[in-house]
């Protein structure tokens, strides 16, 4: 039962619960500044005509609040901790405050890299996560200096491996129940003020448009996050005070702290004092008689044991459904005696060994290794899939041939054909001497080519000015073929959307503003 996650999340919401309202806001205080200046920051950044001078100020004020936010963090788990151990606050002095803002700095730091990596390799990942919210409950601890704090975490973190693999994705989970309802209702909020009200607003009017936008995920998950991260940081500050209590038993002394109130202890007295005279007054024997008429009342009468049914009896049915069930547990304990063996042989001493006093098992828990084996005959079927699919592309192509494209379809994307095909529909359309579809599909070959260089990502929903926009964020080094784009967009629109008559000079000025940008990402990657 300790390495379970239910009994510590029951723990946590016990805590925040008997938490008063300036622990929360000392959480709050150092993450909606972060959140709100993240948003901001976003918004800026996305925006083309944004300056670079001032996205590198905006970074560095970001860099700053993650610092206070992460002080603030720490200062909120160690009200939690304190609140656990019953201990009272120590005030807060100019050396302790120094001490955890440089603490919080070198974690700031080093955090998103090593989450990076940690959830690339997926081995060290619950470790990590334990290891980073442990620093934030031990860094407000005025007699731990910032190396016994880290290693501390570190010790803290390596315990109860299973237990920290259980909590990730039951967090996760619920991180993302929260997310969804609150985005559910922010989608739908614009037109519940507009079916109430009458009011028509610009967020009502964009409709899809609205929840589609960038900035809306940042915002859903960055409320999200404020709302659910201090029950997270109060599950590891939890799971941290058990870790050191199973060596210094502070949850002892927690008990012990709460008998330091006189009226406690008072009635402690007076029960045992009850609890004395009454066992002088009653005799074993009647206590004994007692004993065993409560048990025969009926309300105890699921402690008998249910009659046994012989195999005789029982239906034929039963008995087959009975002998199928215990099948399938042989055999799934079989998997899981495979699977223990192999993976004892490929970790060797690293692989858990049981906690002593448990009882033996075994194999592996027959839901892992339902698991494991649907893992592996999904990664048969994919394989099998993925050499089948040759042989049925070749079929296909055999038997029927390439979907004619029409250049005057309006659903076209770049991303349906190569460039080389965009231009030989191009040049074909010029030998039909229908100028404005060769344009269209120049402009398709272009945003084709932009898309392969990495400088856009093709997607069906953009517009003209999106793309101009991202190849702005992108190709920041790139200025004058950004201008080179933005002539093309406008001779394309001018063409496609508008009343313009296309002639062979546009033709070949815009093939000429394609090839300068050509020749100019040739230039920058022969100086790279």
């Amino acid at each position: 039962m300790k390495d379970q996650p239910l009994p510590l999340l029951e723990d946590a919401v016990n805590l925040l619960r008997q938490a008063p309202l300036a622990t929360f806001l000392c959480h709050w205080i150092g993450s909606l500044p972060f959140a709100l200046f993240l948003l901001l920051y976003w918004n800026d950044a996305t925006n083309p005509r944004t300056p670079n001078s001032t996205c590198a100020l905006e970074a560095l004020v970001l860099a700053l609040l993650l610092v206070w936010m992460n002080c603030w963090r720490a200062v909120y788990a160690g009200r939690l901790q304190n609140q656990l151990s019953g201990a009272a606050d120590t005030p807060w002095t100019g050396s302790r405050i120094w001490r955890l803002a440089a603490v919080q700095s070198f974690i700031g730091a080093t955090k998103l890299p090593m989450m990076a990596i940690a959830l690339l390799v997926m081995f060290p990942l619950a470790a990590t996560v334990a290891f980073y919210r442990n620093t934030a409950v031990l860094s407000s601890r005025d007699d731990l200096d910032p190396r016994q704090i880290l290693s501390r975490a570190r010790e803290l973190a390596g315990r109860q491996a299973a237990q920290s693999w259980t909590l990730l994705p039951v967090l996760t989970f619920l991180w993302l129940l929260v997310a969804l309802n609150l985005a559910i209702f922010l989608g739908v909020l614009p037109q519940i003020v507009r079916i109430l009200t009458g009011y028509e607003s610009t967020f009502s009017r964009s409709r899809d448009y609205f929840v589609l936008n960038p900035l809306f995920a940042i915002l859903v998950i960055a409320v999200s996050w404020i709302a659910f991260d201090p029950f997270v940081q109060a599950v590891y500050c939890v799971r941290c005070f058990r870790g050191e209590s199973m060596e210094t038993g502070e949850d002892l002394r927690a008990g012990l702290r709460l008998l330091r109130s006189p009226v406690l202890l008072m009635l402690l007295l007076l029960f045992m004092a009850v609890g004395v005279n009454s066992s002088a007054a009653v005799s074993p024997a009647d206590l004994e008689h007692s004993v065993q008429q409560t048990i025969q009342a009926h309300e105890y009468d699921w402690r008998l044991p249910p009659p046994p049914v012989s195999a005789a009896k029982s239906p034929w049915l039963m008995r087959m459904v009975d002998r199928m069930i215990e099948g399938v547990r042989s055999a799934t304990r079989a998997v899981g005696n495979a699977v223990e063996r192999f993976l004892r042989w490929l970790f060797g001493d690293r692989f858990p060994q049981p906690q002593p006093g448990a009882p033996p098992s075994s194999g592996l828990n027959s839901t892992v290794s339902l698991l494991l084996l649907a893992v592996i005959l999904v990664a048969a079927w994919l394989s099998w899939r993925k050499l089948r699919s040759p042989r049925v592309r070749r079929t296909v192509s055999a038997t029927a041939g390439p979907e004619p494209v029409r250049l005057d379809a309006e659903d076209l994307t770049p991303d349906r054909l190569p460039e080389e095909s965009w231009i030989e529909l191009a040049e074909r359309s010029l030998r039909e001497n229908n100028l404005r579809l060769a344009l269209r599909a120049f402009y398709l070959a272009n945003l084709a080519w932009l898309g392969r260089r990495g400088f856009i990502s093709i997607h069906p929903g953009k517009t003209n000015r999106e793309y101009e926009a991202e190849l702005r964020r992108r190709a920041r080094a790139h200025a004058e073929a950004r201008g080179l784009f933005t002539a093309n967009i406008a001779a394309f629109e001018r063409a496609w959307y508008g009343m313009y008559e296309v002639t062979g000079d546009d033709i070949v000025q815009f093939r000429g503003r394609v090839s300068e940008m050509k020749k100019m990402d040739e230039v920058k990657e022969a100086a790279a």
